[in-house]
């Protein structure tokens, strides 16, 4: 399996959007010209649940439609996708050598950040390809993202959380605010589930910038294509701005969400025994995946395996998950995990009766999982983060979980 490394930090040096534009130029690319086919997708929790839905409704049009992601689980090649294909290790190295050759020509690659150097391999892979329909998550926040470049005429904004506060802001609206900054003048920005304080503060800052700002319909007549209640509103948000780029008929929109598969977001990954990952990384995606996995699981009794990464709010998101379960199994993932001991004196904090296990990493962590579960014929959940949920499933592949590459 190949481990592409990006080759600079994750932020540049400064707001970006002057050197996408630079090296866009120099790979011959306009950016303008994806304005009337893009969708950006924008938020705290759901982005990428949202831009697959999305994607795979755009699909149903027959024309070659993208899909630009962050961050993937077991390989780079993920976050690049072209009707439901992740890129071919071949075309990720053509379109990463240009992008690297036209960084120098501008004279920017001491500055440039890494978002900014992934999204313009993707709009350089896109726009070879002739792609009518591109789908692009953000990164973080809006304001300063290089998606905010391709000034798509139409904008969603997934669930809120507090987030890298000290980049968007110390509130939700503050947060939401930088967020819609990524809706050009005169675009739309579609709401998805938004606390009605924050959707009137959104509508006041939208309109300076003469944005108009849709509330959505309940999704009508179509189940969600992925599990979790919280769901029902990603679908809804999907199809309403699918619906915006192109006209599609009730078969089609039912045809492109039964077609979506997003990898991560309460995924069953094994059978035996009955395991589910979940990526949910701040306190209320850990809070709603949960409810999810509870109904999944059934009458089978549970063991927890959770972490959490080093920046974020571990107390919280460990304290949300650890109340329900009877065996607790602690672990650090290799990428920025927090220690397992610390995991597991906030664990047995919030629920003292539960069997605290720590393990020595994720493979341990494994190990006794199934261990546990087969013993009483129960499920495993893992979640509580990206890197510890990435690992635990490149564990499953086969993959060494030491060597997934993200930022």
């Amino acid at each position: 399996m190949s481990m592409w490394r990006v080759p600079y930090p994750k932020f540049g040096a400064g707001p970006g959007l002057v050197r996408v534009f630079s090296v866009a130029r120099r790979l011959g690319v306009d950016l303008g010209e994806f304005s009337s086919g893009s969708v950006v997708v924008v938020g705290s929790n759901g982005k990428g649940s949202t831009a697959s839905m999305c994607a795979a409704l755009l699909q149903q049009t027959g024309a070659p439609t993208g899909l630009f992601t962050s961050p993937h689980l077991l390989r780079l090649n993920e976050r690049f996708r072209i009707d439901g294909n992740d890129v071919e290790d071949n075309e990720l190295e053509h379109h990463w050598r240009r992008v690297e050759e036209a960084t120098r020509a501008a004279g920017v690659e001491r500055s440039l950040g890494g978002f900014e150097f992934l999204f313009l391999i993707a709009a350089d892979w896109f726009a070879a390809r002739g792609c009518r329909y591109i789908v692009w998550e953000a990164g973080i926040g809006g304001r300063l993202d290089p998606v905010r470049a391709v000034k798509a005429q139409r904008m969603g904004l997934t669930a809120l959380d507090w987030e890298h506060t000290e980049l968007l802001g110390a509130t939700l609206t503050e947060i939401a605010c930088d967020k819609a900054e990524a809706a050009p003048v005169g675009g739309k920005l579609y709401l998805g589930d938004i606390e009605q304080d924050v959707a009137n503060a959104l509508d006041a800052h939208c309109r300076k910038r003469a944005v108009s700002v849709m509330r959505l319909p309940p999704l009508a007549d179509c189940d969600p294509p992925l599990a979790g209640v919280f769901q029902r509103s990603n679908a809804a948000l999907a199809v309403a701005l699918a619906a915006d780029a192109a006209p599609l008929s009730r078969a089609q929109v039912q045809a492109g969400l039964a077609a979506t598969r997003w990898p991560g977001r309460l995924e069953i990954v094994s059978a035996d025994p009955f395991t589910i990952i979940d990526v949910g990384h701040t306190p209320r995606a850990v809070a709603a995946a949960l409810a999810g996995f509870e109904v999944m699981r059934g009458e089978r009794p549970a063991v927890l395996v959770c972490g959490a990464s080093a920046d974020k709010d571990v107390a919280a998101i460990i304290g949300a998950l650890s109340r329900r379960f009877e065996t607790i199994i602690c672990a650090a993932a290799f990428h920025k995990g927090a220690p397992a001991a610390e995991v597991a004196a906030i664990a047995a904090g919030v629920n003292p009766g539960a069997e605290i296990v720590v393990a020595e990493d994720i493979v341990d962590a494994r190990r006794i999982a199934e261990s546990k579960a087969r013993d009483r014929a129960g499920a495993i959940y893992v979640a509580g983060g990206l890197f510890l949920t990435a690992e635990y499933k490149a564990t499953l592949s086969g993959f060494d979980p030491g060597r997934l590459a993200f930022f």
